[in-house]
């Protein structure tokens, strides 16, 4: 099962793709944040979506909470999660243009560093459960 720690490393990664800083990515916690910016390379990318794309990902394939993915990815709380969740699934059936490549690219990086997609959560209010691809239920250590 995957770890914070490979979170992390998704995070660092997918941060190091965009040419973008952890710093940067994580400053939305203030007030009127820029959602376009420019990277290092004079690139416009859209914070937001990659925000969006790995707080699904690490939620949805990592045994952490809510409270606990949010600031990673740059979220004051874990409420924006809770209300993006429905959106993002949206996106992701729709292959909506605007998000779906931040999100194709952090399954990639994912795949890279070895982060496995085996397990997927499922939705319980009292435990972190998982799903494998036989339909097992795992609960999370």
């Amino acid at each position: 099962m995957n770890t914070k720690d490979q979170a992390i490393q998704l995070i660092n990664k997918t941060c190091e793709f965009y040419n973008i800083s952890i710093e940067r990515l994580q400053k939305g916690k203030r007030k009127n944040h820029c959602k376009v910016i420019k990277d290092l390379n004079g690139k416009k990318v859209r914070l937001s979506e990659i925000r969006m794309a790995l707080s699904y990902f690490i939620y949805k394939y990592c045994p952490l909470k809510l409270v606990e993915v949010a600031p990673l990815v740059g979220y004051s709380d874990h409420s924006t999660m809770s209300i993006y969740r429905h959106k993002i699934e949206y996106y992701i059936n729709t292959e909506d243009p605007q998000f779906y490549p931040y999100y194709l690219k952090v399954i990639d990086i994912a795949s890279e560093l070895g982060i496995t997609m085996k397990y997927e959560r499922i939705l319980s209010y009292t435990d972190i459960l998982f799903k494998d691809h036989t339909g097992k239920i795992i609960l999370a250590d």
